[in-house]
């Protein structure tokens, strides 16, 4: 299956290019998780049956969790410094650019 997982690749190579990451300081990091608990890294993950997407930006925690059909929540356990406000708003663009391509499917 050649496509399998194209827009979450996508998503993630986006986010890479966008923002670099300095693994001597890590500023931001992407994991995206299925409704079986498979990351994105995982050879079963399974974009289509997308449970959440967790972002860890500057050392806070933000998560792009899907609650029904065609409705996201977002949320965030800490406070963000306003001048990175900005960078989180594109981060979130980003990957809601390509869980909108996403054929979701629940068994």
């Amino acid at each position: 299956m050649m496509n399998r997982n194209k827009n979450i690749k996508a998503m993630l190579s986006e986010l890479r290019k966008e923002y670099a990451i300095d693994y001597e300081n890590e500023n931001i990091r992407v994991e995206v998780v299925d409704k079986n608990y498979n990351y994105d890294v995982y050879a079963d993950f399974d974009e289509s049956k997308l449970w959440k997407v967790i972002i860890f930006y500057r050392d806070k925690l933000f998560t792009i969790r899907r609650k029904y059909t065609d409705l996201f929540e977002i949320s965030g356990d800490d406070y963000l410094d306003i001048h990175y406000l900005d960078d989180l708003g594109k981060i979130i663009n980003i990957i809601g650019k390509h869980l909108k391509r996403i054929n979701y499917k629940w068994d």
